[in-house]
């Protein structure tokens, strides 16, 4: 069954209120609808995730060009759409599709978990399953929809789909997407992943975008594969975790949780690790677009 701290999924990357007592509620409240940072960031930074689907669209330009070129900004707003428009839309069945707790599931490299989503639910059950979050399935679906739409010639909603599966994608590449410990809430780190994505990461951007710029790929991933590429890159997002809330506690040693101070430990232990899953998300998203586009097999 979901516990306590399960329950508090549905605000995931929103905001967690440390008030208790209504009266103290109710009397500032209208403080805090002006205070409280806005509840749509999600794994990378919106700049991140603009920028992500923008690279994406620059390596695929000669492969996918009816698709891209031209249509940059579009997909960069697309982008960040499932922050700020399908949470709010669609509420927790839109929250599950940004990440995959794999620590649920036992250790790594997390066999127990089947790579089927029907397999993974004959063995954990549908509710434990969606609760744990299905971020590759949901990218696999989306990925056949944007064959679909293209061989279709729907390109305006195939642009929609790109730019959500760019979101989708680079949230699998975001260390804090493939953990229980998603804000460092069980570790009495609170608060970490908006420190990495808003203010380390988006904060001081070119310092990533730059050496993120060298990120390639070989070969275009297939709407049938991308579930299992997906996996991969989860698992390999799940290996920065632990390293991850190690640079938060030795950051905040002798200063100030947020300081100039802790930002500069942080950026130290993490900048290059940060800037190399940043590309890794413009380089898989490349992938996942080609994919789609190959032309079916005579």
């Amino acid at each position: 069954m979901v516990t306590a701290c399960r329950r508090t999924r549905g605000a995931r990357f929103g905001v967690h209120s440390p008030w208790r007592r209504p009266r103290l509620l109710g009397a500032l409240v209208g403080l805090a609808l002006m205070t409280i940072p806005p509840p749509e960031a999600s794994a990378w930074g919106l700049q991140s995730h603009r920028w992500v689907a923008r690279r994406a669209a620059a390596l695929v330009a000669t492969r996918c060009p009816s698709l891209v070129v031209g249509f940059e900004a579009e997909l960069a707003d697309r982008a960040v759409e499932p922050d700020t428009v399908l949470k709010g839309r669609h509420g927790r069945a839109e929250t599950v599709r940004h990440f995959l707790d794999l620590d649920d599931y036992g250790e790594p490299p997390f066999r127990a978990l089947p790579q089927d989503y029907e397999r993974a639910v004959a063995r954990y059950g549908r509710e434990t399953v969606e609760e744990r979050g299905v971020l590759p399935w949901h990218v696999a679906r989306l990925a056949k929809r944007l064959r679909t739409e293209l061989r279709r010639g729907v390109l305006s909603q195939a642009r929609v789909t790109a730019g959500y599966l760019a979101h989708y994608v680079a949230d699998a590449t975001m260390p804090l997407h493939a953990t229980r410990n998603y804000d460092g809430q069980l570790t009495r780190q609170r608060g970490l992943h908006a420190r990495i994505e808003r203010k380390l990461v988006d904060g001081n951007f070119e310092r990533y975008a730059v050496p993120a710029e060298r990120a390639r790929y070989r070969t275009p991933i297939a709407p049938e594969d991308a579930a299992a590429r997906m996996f991969e890159a989860l698992r390999r997002s799940y290996d920065l975790v632990a390293p991850l809330l190690a640079a938060d506690r030795a950051a905040r040693r002798d200063t100030r949780v947020g300081s100039a101070l802790y930002f500069r430990r942080l950026e130290v232990d993490l900048g290059d690790d940060l800037a190399r899953r940043l590309g890794r998300a413009a380089a898989l998203t490349a992938a996942v677009w080609d994919g789609a586009c190959e032309a079916p097999s005579p």
